[in-house]
């Protein structure tokens, strides 16, 4: 990664500023009646930060379908695409083909999983990237289920294919799910990329199909860290919309500057930034209600295992306040015994 010290300012970096009446005419100008009137009924902080992008005053986060596609393979070339998962994987990677998402046998009625991304390799592997704006509950779960249907896509294309097929053919697959917003779960650690590891207690050595890896943005961004990596730096360009920290992110590494002229592009396009914005507020405020039924649900349950262990701990006393009150009863007995 390259780290001369530059002189690019934010302006070099997302284009000529507006005013925020100027913001607010283009929007205005270049919007339809309906797609205004989702802007003006936008929570505000959500509106202030998307017309703060249009300004030219902000960064924009690329975790929204049509920005992270547009952003990652500009062109419909896969070259940026291939440097990000090089990065993200710790090996290079040649994209060989982008598949359809329509083929995926698995679909969640309100999931929210807004970048979701199949490319196969020119190794033969597949790999699918999600972007999760929160995260959800039971991820290992879930995971095994996204894994095991893309094992079997692969298989099914391979037994099609091939006359001859046996299982030698069939090549890893990965799912990368990196979480805005991580689960509880993921904050017991400060690590912020978990990556599944499978060993036999043996020490026999399988050829296992399964590769998941969990990038938790949340913790990432609440590292105060230097960045020392070519993916610690694609993570930073992933998640970072602060102004003064664009600007000092590029002059660090001037590689991404194409990377936000290509957002330049949304700035001039209001009306689907409106559409992003609203469609993924909606979809997250689903996804939150979802979120905070499991959580209720996990919480009613662990109060109920709790009054279980409470009565039977209280069943367990009972038991012993009766032993101990026979003790005390029938050494009574004996004591009035001697007495006589």
């Amino acid at each position: 990664m390259a780290t001369n010290r530059n002189s690019y300012t934010l302006t070099d970096i997302l284009g000529e500023p507006l005013t925020k009446q100027e913001a607010l005419t283009y929007v205005r100008t270049n919007t339809d009646a309906t797609t205004y009137q989702r802007f003006i009924q936008m929570d505000v902080a959500y509106r202030e930060k998307l017309l703060r992008f249009i300004m030219g005053k902000n960064g924009l986060s690329i975790t929204y379908d049509e920005v992270f596609r547009y952003v990652m393979m500009p062109g419909g070339t896969t070259s940026r695409l291939e440097k990000f998962l090089s990065a993200i994987l710790g090996e290079s990677v040649t994209i060989e083909q982008l598949l359809p998402r329509e083929g995926t046998l698995l679909y969640e009625e309100g999931s929210f999983v807004i970048a979701d991304i199949v490319v196969r390799l020119k190794t033969g592997s597949t790999v699918n990237v999600e972007i999760q704006k929160i995260g959800y509950m039971f991820p290992g779960e879930r995971s095994s289920c996204y894994t095991a249907d893309m094992i079997m896509r692969q298989y099914n294309y391979l037994k099609n294919s091939n006359s001859n097929f046996t299982y030698k053919l069939m090549k890893p697959v990965y799912l990368i799910v990196f979480m805005e917003n991580s689960p509880e779960l993921f904050h017991v650690t400060k690590e912020y990329i978990h990556k599944k590891v499978s060993n036999f207690n043996t020490g026999i050595q399988l050829n296992l199909l399964d590769n998941i890896y969990y990038i938790a943005l949340d913790t990432f961004r609440s590292l105060s860290q230097n960045i020392r990596t070519e993916q610690d730096a694609w993570l930073k360009f992933l998640t970072e919309d602060d102004p003064d920290e664009i600007v000092h992110f590029v002059n660090d590494f001037p590689e991404f500057l194409p990377c936000y002229h290509d957002l330049i592009e949304f700035r001039h396009n209001p009306k689907e930034m409106i559409f992003l914005f609203s469609e993924a507020l909606k979809k997250m405020d689903r996804n939150t209600e979802r979120y905070m039924v499991e959580e209720l649900n996990k919480k009613v349950n662990n109060l109920i295992d709790q009054n279980s262990e409470l009565q039977n701990t209280n069943s367990k006393l009972q038991s012993c306040i009766s032993e101990k009150d026979a003790i005390i009863q029938e050494l009574k007995q004996k004591l009035a015994q001697n007495n006589l």
